[in-house]
């Protein structure tokens, strides 16, 4: 294999790139663009309520784990070496994937509510006040 071909072996792995299609290659730019965003927004942006430095480590480790669910598509069914070694998504038939993705989400569900669990009672009392007052109007 010469240089150029295992360029072009490497190329177009990515979901959405694969097949060449424009509308799909559109709209994973779309995805992807969206899902840095909302890593670098949550990134930046302070916590909705006051809270001491766990509890902001605790927000931003909460949307890390949730930008990596969002990005776990692209990661998971990407032709890359990772696919290749996961049970449900290495044989890429569709209704096994599917099963996978669930499982993964399911996981970073499980992640998600782990880290929220560890705030400090304060600062759960203080995002419940949060809640109540601008979604729930009492």
């Amino acid at each position: 294999m010469n240089a150029a071909e295992i360029r072009e072996s490497k190329r177009n792995k990515c979901l959405g790139f694969r097949s060449g299609v424009p509308w799909k290659m559109a709209a994973a730019v779309v995805y992807y663009l969206a899902c840095a965003a909302f890593l670098v927004l949550a990134m930046v942006t302070p916590p909705l309520v006051p809270a001491d430095g766990w509890d902001t480590f605790l927000v931003k480790v909460s949307s890390l784990v949730l930008f990596l669910w969002m990005i776990s598509p692209a990661l998971l069914l990407s032709d890359t070496p990772l696919r290749d070694k996961l049970p449900f998504l290495k044989e890429h038939i569709r209704i096994r994937s599917l099963v996978g993705m669930m499982i993964v989400f399911v996981m970073f569900q499980y992640l998600f509510m782990a880290v929220e669990g560890l705030h400090s009672p304060a600062y759960r009392e203080a995002f419940e006040a949060y809640l109540r007052t601008f979604y729930i109007g009492g």
